[in-house]
């Protein structure tokens, strides 16, 4: 069989499945079977698998098939032009997240020595990515997880950055870790609503960490632990960025406006989706 022909086959099985963007997937899982970049599959397509890749092409597909996240399969995940390593322990980077990303290190890149809070770290793609473009930056990591704590301390490894990334195992509902005042604090918080998740996609729903989704009965429970906890934890010009849901956007403002802080924007992602709030203290 040659490539092409067990990609058309894929595209066909995964679309039976229900798998969102089916030739996409397959186009990922041959890339990594046959070790190219997806762009370069073209150039391969009249050849045929070896045994060895055949075993692996198979256990790919059936694990997407069965719905588990491609990101899992692969065991990397691709995040503001990073790759990083992701399993069961952690929620997979988002494209949206990205956009929260670019704004958290855009405010410490200006700020000389700036010191900045990953709340909820996970994959610590946030914390890396930071740190990776704002490089005098110095980065604090806050999670609940230790597995995913693990994870993170291995891509801030992967990516050079973690001599600069303190890592703290911690519940944010309780406290920030004693670490001073911050330049920037910025979090991807749990925010769907428990009676929500049951509806998500499964691979969302069975394969991400509960933990990463759950964000109470109305999806803002952490963000009211956020907005008391983070405002006065900022320098006098520090910044607040929030990721929320689709939505949440002027109720998070709220619990930021009724917490003594300030909301200078909510930026919205590509799908012009209110997505993130920009906040700080009042006394900004």
């Amino acid at each position: 069989m040659t490539i092409r022909t067990a990609l058309q086959e894929a595209t066909t099985a995964l679309q039976q499945a229900g798998v969102e963007n089916a030739t996409a997937n397959a186009e990922w899982m041959m890339a990594d079977v046959i070790g190219c970049t997806r762009p370069a599959l073209p150039l391969h397509w009249a050849e045929t698998l070896r045994s060895s890749q055949i075993q692996r092409w198979q256990s790919l597909l059936a694990g997407r098939a069965n719905r588990i996240p491609l990101q899992h399969l692969l065991g990397t995940a691709q995040f503001c032009g990073l790759e990083f390593r992701v399993n069961r322990s952690v929620l997979v980077p988002r494209p949206e997240t990205e956009l929260l990303a670019e704004a958290a290190w855009a405010v410490a890149a200006v700020k000389e020595s700036a010191v900045v809070l990953d709340i909820g770290t996970g994959s610590g793609c946030l914390a890396v990515a930071v740190a990776v473009h704002a490089e005098e930056t110095t980065v604090h990591a806050l999670d609940v997880s230790a597995a995913a704590l693990n994870m993170a301390r291995a891509n801030a490894e992967r990516h050079g950055v973690a001599d600069r990334i303190t890592f703290h195992e911690g519940d944010a509902l309780v406290g920030l870790p004693s670490a001073g005042l911050f330049d920037v604090i910025v979090s991807n918080p749990p925010y769907i609503p428990s009676s929500e998740i049951e509806s998500l996609q499964v691979e969302v729903r069975d394969h991400d960490p509960r933990l990463a989704l759950d964000g109470g009965a109305d999806g803002l429970e952490f963000y009211r632990s956020l907005a008391k906890h983070c405002l006065p934890r900022l320098r006098p010009d520090g910044r607040l960025l929030l990721e929320v849901g689709d939505g949440q956007a002027q109720a998070v403002a709220e619990l930021v406006l009724a917490n003594g802080g300030r909301v200078l924007e909510i930026l919205p992602d590509l799908n012009n989706i209110e997505r993130i709030v920009v906040a700080s203290a009042d006394n900004s």
